[in-house]
């Protein structure tokens, strides 16, 4: 079982409501114990435990919910095992990567 956080930003427009629901409904399917289970008291933060790696939760939640690549970004961080994710337009993925240190 994987350890996982997920930040994310979903544009603000017209459609802002229903990507950012569908995107939590999506990682609440995928988390272990469902929502009860899932912390997300801050904005667009969430973390969970998952069978799954950072790279499947990732693609999961692009494919599963209505989150547009060209203008949202998410990074799935798996703690245990120091990897990342990323999946929309992410402007400073060196600095990201330096900071996580991997």
């Amino acid at each position: 079982m994987a350890n996982l956080i997920v930040t994310f930003r979903i544009a603000s427009d017209s459609g802002y409501q229903s990507r950012y629901d569908s995107f939590v409904a999506a990682a609440h399917e995928l988390a272990d114990g469902g929502v009860s289970s899932t912390w997300e008291e801050t904005t667009s933060f969430l973390s969970f435990r998952v069978a799954g790696t950072a790279e499947s939760v990732c693609q999961h939640l692009y494919l599963k919910s209505a989150f547009d690549s060209t203008k949202d970004v998410m990074v799935v961080i798996d703690i245990g095992m120091q990897k990342k994710a990323v999946k929309g337009p992410v402007n400073y993925l060196g600095t990201l990567t330096a900071n996580l240190g991997f």
